[in-house]
């Protein structure tokens, strides 16, 4: 019996310090897999409100966090934005909380609030429909108010307003920016023109090649056909798209218009216009504008752009967006000079359908044709009067897309076109786009001479008037077959 209890007491014995060995080897093995949690954040004062700050955390392996702003406010998302109440210096600190067993990880930074005086500066674009009316935008920091002088008697106080005038010519826009208390007012001065039109800028389509899986509805044709529901989708991350204006047509380029794919407008942040005059410029360009917030969806984002040179190449750039863009417009004029188109006045076109389903478009110095097909046509006119003397007929035709079947006209007549009735006056036309005639349908931009296949148009587009004359000008359009053409820089302008 002694000997069983003394064997009990061995095995008990044995059974406790088993149990306490494999009890320290879990403890063990269970540090051994705990992983701390790592931290780090950075901190971007407002450029709108100094007392503002947006915080942006960087996190790994934890369970919650807290920030402490270091004014007795405190958060626990990820990302948090702070208003602090006055100024000074305030310690922020971050702690990031892991699973059970591991050590919190703790980040402090200060953040200094100070006052900055307001700076003032901005930009103003025409509207491409009416050149008298202008669009400012206060490209401003650290401002509470806004206080415009238009120069012609007139005033606002919103941030970004939009003018009318009432008469072209050039007038001193002062913009005065009032900041926080305590802080000194900016005002700046600049003289803008009104009335002057900007050029629709078109040439020959670059960009890169094919699309995602080949699909021809995405190629980089889609950001020039004037539908926000088409979209440019690269083939790989890298995708740009814009035009060649060609050799001698460079241009200076004052307003950019830009849509972004529907649900991918945040593929264009980062994006850039480009202008070059290399044939390689791809490698060799100037930066016009970047593309720092994503653009609204199913609408043209305007944006001015001063101090650029002349570029023959410009386009769009994305590095890593795929190129996905819906809508692409370029704006502006050979050199620095506004463009003269004469005795002709684009904003006085009279637009009137013959066969319901061409479309027509005009903006700025461009007028756009494009339709179904159905032997479908509009015509657009305006009456004009010359002096006795001579006048250049000038101008371009862009060939957008065009399969066979399409006509598109410029008429001089001293009759005046009726809507629902085909325009067809029985006189000789000055420039005539015609398939049947062989009119270029590859797709680029034309010299009315190169254009004209058929009409009286002479190669120097000359014109001599004996004796003042008044009568319309006349562009007539459509086709049997889906197309897409556009008028540029028309003008007819007295040269003796």
């Amino acid at each position: 019996m002694k000997n069983y209890k003394n064997h009990f007491l061995n095995l008990l014995v044995v059974s406790i310090l088993l149990s306490l060995l494999y009890s320290c080897n879990g403890d063990d093995e269970l540090t051994s897999n705990v992983v701390n949690p790592k931290a780090e954040f950075i901190m971007t004062t407002s450029d709108t409100n100094p007392y503002l700050v947006a915080f942006t955390s960087n996190v790994t392996d934890r369970d919650s966090l807290r920030w402490d702003f270091g004014d007795g406010e405190s958060a626990i998302i990820a990302h948090p934005t702070h208003t602090y109440a006055e100024t000074g210096e305030y310690i922020v600190t971050l702690t990031a909380f892991g699973e059970r067993g591991s050590t919190p990880a703790v980040v402090e930074k200060a953040v200094i609030i100070t006052l900055n005086d307001p700076t003032a500066e901005f930009t103003s674009s025409a509207s491409t429909d009416n050149p008298l009316i202008l669009k400012f935008t206060a490209n401003s920091t650290y401002g509470r108010s806004f206080a415009w002088d238009f120069g012609d008697g007139t005033a606002s106080t919103e941030q970004n307003p939009t003018h009318e005038y009432a008469a072209a010519g050039s007038y001193m826009v002062t913009l005065t920016v009032t900041g926080f208390d305590g802080t000194t007012p900016a005002s700046i001065t600049k003289e803008v023109s009104a009335g002057t039109v900007l050029s629709k800028l078109q040439g020959t389509v670059i960009g890169h090649e094919s699309s995602w899986n080949d699909n021809p509805n995405t190629y980089v044709t889609a950001a020039l056909d004037g539908n926000f529901e088409t979209f440019v989708d690269g083939p790989t991350a890298e995708g740009y798209v814009g035009y060649d204006l060609g050799a001698g047509n460079e241009a200076v380029v004052s307003l950019v218009k830009y849509a972004p794919r529907k649900d991918y407008d945040y593929r264009m942040v980062g994006g850039e216009i480009r202008g070059s005059n290399d044939p390689d410029y791809l490698n060799n360009y100037d930066v016009l504008y970047s593309i720092t917030n994503a653009p609204a969806t199913g609408e043209l984002t305007e944006v001015p752009l001063t101090g650029t040179g002349s570029y023959r190449y410009i386009y769009y750039f994305s590095s890593d967006g795929y190129g996905n863009i819906a809508e692409l417009e370029f704006y502006g004029g050979g050199g620095s000079e506004p463009f003269d188109s004469g005795v002709i006045n684009m904003n006085d076109w009279t637009v009137q359908e013959a066969t319901a389903g061409v479309s027509v478009d005009i903006s700025g110095n461009s007028i756009n044709f494009s339709g179904a097909g159905a032997w479908a046509g509009s015509h657009i006119f305006q009456e004009v009067t010359v002096e006795a003397g001579t006048y250049q007929l000038s101008g371009t035709i862009t060939v957008n897309s065009v399969i066979d079947e399409t006509w598109s006209e410029l008429i001089f007549s001293t009759d005046q076109p009726q809507p629902g009735e085909d325009f067809a006056p029985g006189i000789p036309y000055q420039v005539s786009y015609s398939t049947w005639n062989e009119s270029p349908t590859e797709a680029g931009t034309y010299d009315l001479k190169d254009a004209n296949k058929g009409g009286e148009f002479p190669d120097d587009g000359l014109y001599s008037f004996d004796a003042p004359k008044t009568f319309y000008i006349v562009i007539k359009s459509g086709s049997n077959q889906p197309y897409d053409l556009t008028w540029n820089d028309l003008a007819f302008k007295k040269v003796d």
